[in-house]
């Protein structure tokens, strides 16, 4: 497997999230689909115990496809996103109750309101300069209310390095989407550089960047926002977390040690 960092051409932007959920986003993840959030959404509202006297806020919604099965509990619902092309095609499938504001992680414009947050499909370590990241842990813990519970699912990064395939071609629909993934050594983060062409015409590129942080380092980026992580599971079937799990999904409250 080569993890060698791609030339120049495939750098990724510091600020690449303000341009990587944009049009392209659906075509590249075309398969993240309503139907496949439904048994994510059912496991994380299992896990806080969802209720319909809470108040729910999912962050970085995106298309909102968690928010719509999220919606039988009955819960208030709020998504928030800073992908203003995201946000719109969520407002096509969420129902009128459901609040959907854009809005930056690291500057959230709530206040401390909600019952439960949930972050799915790795929303978090986006940013480049580590106080962003914990800025956005700070935001989390800020926006609970004390003992307001959260679900977190995130990358696991000794996986990651195990199964990173460097190159890739799927098709989607009329498109093939052609990606190269690396890991950033120096900066500790999993990179990856998407194509995306209509036949033989390029018709999009972009790329993202999310920081790899290990089991040890997340309980304390959530710690210091006061944020305690109660369980940890490897995958949505509720298998327990190892080296080799797919993911790294934490449950756990605020204000409790």
């Amino acid at each position: 497997m080569n993890h060698s960092e791609p030339n120049e051409e495939a750098y990724i932007p510091v600020h690449w999230y303000a341009d990587a959920f944009g049009p392209l986003y659906p075509i590249i993840y075309a398969h993240r689909t309503v139907e496949a959030a439904l048994p994510e959404a059912r496991f994380a509202q299992d896990v806080v115990s969802l209720d319909a006297v809470d108040t729910v806020l999912d962050l970085c919604c995106g298309t909102g496809r968690h928010l719509v099965s999220l919606q039988t509990s009955g819960a208030r619902l709020t998504g928030a996103d800073y992908s203003s092309d995201l946000l719109r095609l969520a407002r096509n499938q969420v129902s009128s109750q459901t609040a959907l504001i854009r809005a930056c992680m690291r500057h959230l414009p709530f206040p401390p309101t909600f019952d439960v947050l949930f972050s799915f499909f790795t929303s978090f370590g986006y940013f480049f300069e580590e106080a962003d990241n914990v800025r956005t842990a700070g935001e989390i813990g800020r926006v609970l209310k004390p003992g307001g519970r959260f679900f977190m699912d995130y990358l696991n990064p000794p996986a990651v390095e195990a199964t990173l395939v460097s190159e890739s071609q799927r098709r989607a629909g009329h498109y093939r989407i052609c990606e190269r993934r690396w890991i950033d050594r120096k900066r500790s983060r999993v990179n990856k550089h998407v194509e995306i062409y209509k036949g033989n015409a390029l018709v999009g590129k972009t790329g993202e960047s999310v920081r790899l942080y290990n089991l040890q380092e997340m309980k304390a980026i959530l710690g210091k926002a006061g944020l305690s992580v109660r369980r940890c599971w490897g995958d949505y079937l509720g298998g327990a977390y190892g080296e080799t799990s797919p993911r790294m999904i934490l449950s756990g409250v605020k204000g409790e040690s």
